[in-house]
Order: structure tokens, then C-alpha cells, then sequence
């Protein structure tokens, strides 16, 4: 049985970047280990290897599939569907699977928006897919969300099939990078963010020994020298971050360390921060701040208040680190005033770096609940017009175009400060000025 399993196209709003799809990775391990041992199991990447319809159609015809598995996120559902009916086209009597963070937040949508697809998979994909194949697809065509208990369970990426060199070709993060997670399940209730739909509430963390031998499988087979830590559990735990930095010096592990996606404020001191910077944490790391505003940070649940995050993105700045902020505007029933309140604390901040994104209604937030039990969204939102830089929403009293040019002014504000106006020339941040600020970001 041939198995193929795509990451599709999808609308980054940013070029050619794409990131390793190590969600594949992790299920073609399994299928390999746990699976039949006839069973052939390849990766295909749309965002590198193919461009185009034409060039998938020419994919599909080299692999041959008797299973194709596609894992869908709500921005590229338009690109699955053709590409869904371009294998049914092809391959009649091929087992199309879509899994994703899509399928997780919608099952009430996927059946019929996806009528010529042949089973969903919800939660973690892993378990669910090998048993799938195994019982020869007498299965529901949805399943009930799974995640595991122990998710080293799972091993680890097939990196040999992934080839993460392919990767961070045209951004500046470097080919000797990869990303990696070590855990799942996010335990906080931010009520913006779709994570615990897609990953689960629990917290699920691995040993330092599972850890350890996938980095350094990484570093010695694979050449990588750089890894960039992924996973929204990492940095919610003072006492995870210490245990690893603390393995890294006893294993004598040469490295660059990135946090991909930040800490919590409220975990970070003065021993976290001289432990960080022992082992070669990069020093940039970003902050999930999202509000300048004390109201909306409570709206958003984000149990942090506005003299914490003072106090620990300067105590940051003393350790020589070089804080990232991140930060939202738009947020539901959010008004202009304390938009500007939120442009305020950014220029008000050592940061380094800022970033300004509008309110995204993701699927399954408690935030779109809100906006749909309101009548402010209806209940049939499009969700996949959420690309990166669209602006999809605007509260009460403020315009999709009014909030388009708060976001732009921030970012003027914040960037052509004497301090901050070279900073952002590399290529990366080229690429994002000119996506947005000569497109049209507002939804139609």
C-alpha cells in the first residue's frame, strides 16, 4: 500500500517561507514503525516541491497513492478542495484522509465542504490514521478527537523523509535550522488562541532523554545546529526551561537555542534568564503581549497585568536580552483609545522588535463564540479568508479600513524610530512590509 501524505498549498501572504511539516513527519514515523511493513509512506511538500496544480497532478502520478493524507488548515481549504478533486479525478478508488487543525475545529463543516474526501481524523493524528489502515477503513468517517497520555509514544519526525536542509532557503533563519516540540497541549485559556482545540488543554511534556536523542540525531545526521523550539508548553514552565538548560550543560551540548513562539511573562527571573543565556538561548525572544490595555489583557485571559509585563521585559533588557513583543489590535469590543494604549506600551518598552497583527476569529475560540452568539460574526463564517496579514474583523466603531491604518500607523510608529529604522532590513522583513502595506489586507 502506497501512502502519500501533503502538506497542500495555502496563502502565506509571505512568499516561498515554509517551515518543516512535522506534524507529517510524526505520522509517517508512526505508520512506519507501528504500520504494516508493506506499507510505503512518502512526504510530499507543496510549499517547496510543487507550485502548482499541474505539479501535483505530475506528483500524484509518480507516488501512485493508494492513501493520500492531507493535513488542512483553514487558509488553505480552497487549495485542498481542488487538489482533493484532482486526485478523485486521477485516482478514483484512492482513500482520501484530511486531518488538521481545520477538521479539529470544524467537524460540523468539513463533511460537506469536503464531500469527495473518504475519512476526517480530529485531535492528534497519529493513533488514529495507523488504525485507520489497519482495520482496512472500517471505520467512522469522523472520528472522536484523540490525544495520547504519552505522546513519546508518537517517537519522533521521520526526518529522513522530511530533509530539513530543504528548508529556510529564502528567510534569515538559516539552513542549519529546525524546528522542534517538546510537548503538546497548551494549559492556559487565552481566549484568542485555537491550541488546546488542535493540541489539547493538558499539558503533555517529553523526557529530557527523548529530547535529547532527537536533537542529537539532528545535530550529527542531519547538520543542524540551530533549533528552534516550537511547542507553546516550553515556555509556560520556569521549571521545564531549567531542567533542559540544565541538560544541555551536563551533556556538554553545543547549540543556538530559539523560542519560537515566546515565554510567559510571569515565569521569567533572574536565574531563568542566566541559564537561558548560558547555554545559548538566542537573545531575541518574543513576547505574546497582545494589549496595552488592562480591560482587554482581562478579556483575553491572559492573567498577566500591565506593571508585570514592564517589570520583566526590562529585567530582559538588564540580563543583555533583546525582547520581541507581539501584540493585537482589534480585540472584540476593543475601542480606538486603547488600540492606542496598546502603540503606547510598545514604544514605551525596550524591545528590539514589534509586530502589530488585527484580531483573527480562529474556529473553536472562545472569541469567535462570543462574536457569534453576538450576531457581530454569523455563524457560517469563512474562516479561510484568515490569511497572515488579512484583517477579517473590526470591533463595533471601528472599519475593517480604520483598523488597517491603526495597524500600519503602529508599525510606522514603531519602526522608524532613530533606534529601530535599520533593524528591519533583512529579507524577512522586506517581504512583510511590502505584503502589508501595498495589498489590499481588508476582507472583500
Amino acid at each position: 500500500m502506497k501512502i502519500l501524505l501533503v502538506q497542500p498549498f495555502k496563502d502565506t501572504s509571505l512568499g516561498r517561507q515554509s517551515y518543516p511539516p512535522l506534524g507529517l513527519g510524526y505520522l509517517a514515523y508512526n505508520l512506519m514503525l507501528l504500520g504494516v511493513k508493506y506499507w510505503n509512506v512518502s512526504i510530499l511538500d507543496c510549499l517547496i516541491e510543487n507550485r502548482t496544480y499541474n505539479d501535483f497532478a505530475k506528483s500524484l502520478h509518480f507516488y501512485k497513492p493508494d492513501v493520500v493524507g492531507i493535513s488542512v488548515f483553514s487558509i488553505s481549504v480552497p487549495y485542498v478542495k481542488q487538489m482533493v478533486r484532482i486526485i478523485r479525478c486521477l485516482y478514483p478508488k484512492c482513500k482520501i484522509v484530511l486531518g488538521g487543525a481545520h477538521i479539529s475545529a470544524l467537524p460540523e463543516r468539513v463533511i460537506d465542504e469536503f464531500p469527495e474526501a473518504d475519512f476526517f481524523i480530529r485531535g492528534e493524528g497519529e493513533v488514529p490514521f495507523t488504525n485507520l489502515l489497519k482495520s482496512d477503513f472500517n471505520a467512522p468517517k469522523i472520528n472522536e478527537p484523540y490525544f495520547a497520555k504519552n505522546i513519546e509514544d508518537y517517537g519522533y519526525p521521520a526526518w529522513f523523509e522530511i530533509q530539513p536542509q530543504r528548508y529556510f532557503k529564502y528567510l534569515n533563519i538559516g539552513r542549519d535550522s529546525a524546528p522542534v516540540f517538546f510537548s503538546r497541549g497548551c494549559p492556559f485559556p487565552c481566549t484568542f488562541c485555537a491550541a488546546k482545540v488542535t493540541s489539547g488543554q493538558n499539558l503533555r511534556k517529553r523526557s529530557m532523554g527523548h529530547i535529547f536523542y532527537e536533537l542529537e540525531n539532528l545535530k550529527y545526521f542531519h547538520k543542524v545546529r540551530r533549533f528552534i523550539i516550537e511547542d507553546e508548553g516550553f515556555g509556560t514552565s520556569k521549571d521545564f526551561i531549567m531542567e533542559f538548560c540544565n541538560e544541555v550543560f551536563k551533556r556538554n551540548f553545543k547549540a543556538k537555542f530559539v523560542m519560537g513562539v515566546g515565554m510567559r511573562l510571569d515565569i521569567i527571573d533572574s536565574e531563568l534568564l542566566c541559564a537561558m543565556r548560558e547555554v545559548g538561548f538566542k537573545k531575541n525572544i518574543p513576547l505574546g503581549i497582545e494589549s496595552g490595555s488592562q480591560r482587554i489583557l482581562d478579556l483575553m485571559r491572559k492573567h498577566t497585568t500591565l506593571d508585570l509585563i514592564r517589570e520583566k521585559v526590562n529585567l530582559m533588557d538588564n540580563y543583555g536580552f533583546k525582547p520581541s513583543g507581539y501584540f493585537m489590535l482589534g480585540y472584540p469590543t476593543e475601542t480606538k483609545e486603547e488600540m492606542e494604549e496598546t502603540v503606547k506600551l510598545s514604544l514605551s518598552l525596550p524591545l528590539r522588535e514589534a509586530g502589530f497583527t488585527a484580531f483573527q476569529p480562529l474556529p473553536a475560540t472562545e472569541a469567535t463564540r462570543y462574536l457569534m452568539l453576538t450576531g457581530e460574526l454569523p455563524s457560517d463564517f469563512d474562516f479561510t479568508t484568515g490569511t497572515p496579514n488579512k484583517i477579517t474583523y473590526a470591533p463595533k466603531g471601528t472599519t475593517l479600513e480604520e483598523l488597517e491604518g491603526i495597524r500600519k500607523g503602529a508599525i510606522l510608529r514603531f519602526w522608524l524610530r532613530p533606534t529601530h529604522f535599520w533593524r528591519c532590513f533583512n529579507l524577512f522583513s522586506v517581504i512583510k512590509l511590502i505584503t502589508i502595506f501595498f495589498r489590499n489586507n481588508t476582507r472583500r
